[in-house]
Parts: structure tokens; sequence; C-alpha cells
């Protein structure tokens, strides 16, 4: 079943660590957002994270018991979720779902393991991991051209464009997302770009 976020697509953005992962998605999500799609970006911290900062009140009250705090700014909303069993992945899934609505693509990074569309990254002379190849449908495989002084891996703007047009065709076939009111008369495969 391929997973989708309140009906956008989803495609994940696989490889190993320093290949250059979040290198093409800030390359890719402008070259998206310039052809009108609004695209979420999901990532997947295997190594944890510090959303709030230690003594902000937020983090105060997130430490206090809270199960979930809202943070909200002129300019952005912040949602920390207390999970029920920390010791365990949250799926892609549940990620998606905390996703907000009216999204046209949703691009996680990582995920390897999950069975979705992917592009494969692949540092300088890198082969592709098996479950980067059989977990799901493989868009793309590219490889980034290190970059030292930049402390990233860069992507030539034609692949970043190619890459762009892909994932446009495929916000485009999507079927329309219905409403909760309405049947659904197709298959729940079919539902699935």
């Amino acid at each position: 079943m391929r997973e989708r976020a309140r009906g956008a697509p989803v495609v994940a953005v696989v490889g190993r660590s320093g290949a250059g992962k979040t290198s093409l998605l800030e390359e890719l999500l402008p070259a998206l957002s310039a052809r009108g799609l609004r695209v979420a970006a999901l990532k997947h911290a295997s190594h944890g994270f510090l959303a709030d900062r230690p003594g902000k009140d937020s983090h105060r009250i997130y430490e206090s018991g809270a199960c979930a705090v809202a943070l909200v700014s002129r300019e952005q909303l912040a949602v920390f979720t207390r999970l029920a069993d920390p010791e365990r992945e949250p799926s892609l899934a549940a990620a998606l779902a905390a996703l907000p609505a009216g999204l046209d693509l949703v691009l996680a990074e990582g995920f390897s393991w999950e069975p979705v569309p992917r592009i494969v990254v692949l540092g300088a002379g890198e082969a592709p991991a098996p479950e980067q190849l059989t977990c799901g449908e493989v868009l793309s495989i590219v490889e980034g051209t290190p970059c030292p002084e930049r402390r990233r891996a860069v992507f030539p703007k034609s692949l970043v464009e190619a890459l762009a047009r892909v994932l446009a065709a495929r916000v485009e076939a999507a079927p329309p997302v219905r409403s909760a009111r309405e049947p659904s008369t197709a298959s729940p495969e079919a539902c699935f770009p």
C-alpha cells in the first residue's frame, strides 16, 4: 500500500547519511514551488532531535507532562506530541497524519523501509543498498557532486528540473481527493499513484 498525506502523493528521498538527500531537497523544493505546488517535507531523524529549547516556556510545559504542546507565532505553528511508545519508530503513516491538509506532494527524507515511490541519492561512486531498491518503486537514482567548500553535495540544474517535471506529472496524475462524505467506488490500490 502506498502512503498518502491527506490526498497528496508521497515520495521518499532515500540514501545513506551524507549522500546528499537534504541538499537535493534544498534544490528540488524551490523548483516544485515555482510550478505552483504546495510541497511538504518530512524528515526522519534517526538519531533523535531536540525540537524545543530547554528553559523556554513551551519546553517547560512539555517536560511537565503535557501529551502535546503547540508553539505558535505569526509565521509558524509547531506541535510537539509525546509518542505513546518512545522505544518504537513511528510509522510514516503516523507522521503523514500530522501534516496539514491541502498539500500537493510530500517529500519524505529517509523512510527507506516504507513501500513508497522513491528517489535514491548516492554518494560519489556508491552503489545503492538493497532496501533502497526493493521497498518501493524507484523513480530515479541520482548522484550528487561533492562540494567540500559548501559542505554538501550539489546536483546539476538539469537533473533537478527533470526530477521536478517527473514529480509534477505524478501530482497531475494523482486522482482527485474525494471528500469524506463521498463513498469510494475504487479499490484501495486504485487510489494511489
